[in-house]
């Protein structure tokens, strides 16, 4: 059974955390980055994101669905461990063939799981959220695998959808 523990491990392992000077997906500038491309491009890694998040789900749970580009590997690995159908966000509609925002087939009054990467603020995550609530999915939880603590949780809790973290920054540099 995959760990908490066994997934900061693994992460240390890879060097998935990077020190410099970066800017992130929200503008805002960091000295240190969380390469979780590298990470999920990784079959131990991601086979454990997936059992770590997939025993957190229940049977209520109808979707599992992960915006693009770095959550769609998560949501995949989540749905064939989970055995639930998956559906992909575009950051944007397409705009040839079907058109759509999301991919996969969402049927109102859905319950979906969102999961992601890393969050920040949750900005990006909250988009799709709001695309799955728009097309008539209900969201009522999402998983993060990092958690940057730089005020996701709240943005989730003022929205009324909890949050739940695989691990936390300070977590990792404990």
């Amino acid at each position: 059974m995959a760990t908490k523990e066994y997934l900061i491990q693994i992460l240390k392992e890879n060097k998935v955390f990077e020190e410099g000077e970066f800017t992130l997906a929200s503008g805002k500038k960091s000295s240190y980055y969380v390469n979780m491309k590298k990470a999920i491009t990784e079959p131990l890694i991601l086979s454990t994101i997936a059992e770590l998040i997939s025993e957190r789900i229940d049977d209520s749970t109808q979707k599992i669905a992960g915006p693009a580009l770095g959550a769609v590997p998560i949501a995949t690995a989540v749905s064939l461990e989970s055995r639930k159908p998956l559906l992909m966000i575009r950051k944007e509609k397409k705009g040839y063939g079907t058109s759509k925002l999301i991919e996969g087939e969402l049927n109102e009054g859905d319950n979906v799981i969102l999961v992601e990467d890393v969050t920040t603020t949750g900005g990006s995550l909250l988009k799709a959220i709001n695309a799955i609530r728009d097309n008539g999915g209900i969201v009522q939880k999402a998983f993060v695998v990092v958690d940057r603590e730089e005020g996701a949780m709240e943005t989730f809790a003022n929205e009324g959808i909890e949050l739940e973290p695989l691990i936390s920054v300070s977590e990792f540099f404990e």
